[in-house]
């Protein structure tokens, strides 16, 4: 009888071991596909958090006085990983006010590795589109500040689930 339960004991560890690698299996692509969701996530958090960042300080910085190119000098070297120099693009302009009430581009600046164009307009004339069709007042000057990223996923999980986040992204800010 003592042969017998010796012989049980070994069987029924080998046969835990075989349920925990299948309850391993069966678990581990729900972890990666989660540990991928949350790393393509939270870098795309990251990336839009720093684009609007960005936008806001060049805006802030134009309208503070400091020059155009000074200003696109200083934002390139403050996207970091977002490399905007190499997969992005900022646009400096400047929005006034005539005597009539027209609004007029009067200075317009960009730098950046991807070309995109203005959204508010182009220097030298056609429409201006402002958000609030009442600023700037008259002989006043909006700056305007935006910034395009190209933005890649670095993991295959969303063209895995058939969908994906926007390859462009845009921000812009007013001051």
């Amino acid at each position: 009888m003592a042969a017998t339960t010796r012989a049980s004991k070994p069987t029924r560890a080998r046969r835990g071991r075989g349920s925990a690698l299948l309850e391993l299996a069966l678990v581990a692509p729900i972890l990666v596909f989660l540990l991928f969701g949350m790393i393509d996530f939270g870098r795309a958090l990251l990336a839009r958090h720093a684009i609007t960042s960005l936008s806001r300080e060049a805006a802030n910085l134009e309208s503070r006085g400091t020059t155009f190119p000074d200003t696109l000098q200083a934002i390139l070297q403050s996207s970091g990983s977002l490399d905007l120099a190499g997969h992005g693009y900022v646009v400096l302009t400047a929005v006034t006010r005539d005597g009539n009430g027209n609004l007029r581009i009067t200075q317009q600046e960009a730098a950046g590795g991807h070309p995109a164009p203005s959204r508010v307009g182009t220097l030298g004339g056609g429409p201006v589109t402002l958000p609030n069709s009442g600023v700037p007042l008259v002989n006043q000057t909006l700056y305007v500040a935006e910034v395009f990223l190209d933005f890649a996923p670095v993991t295959p999980i969303g063209s895995m689930l058939g969908s994906t986040l926007p390859s462009s992204w845009y921000d812009v800010a007013f001051f």
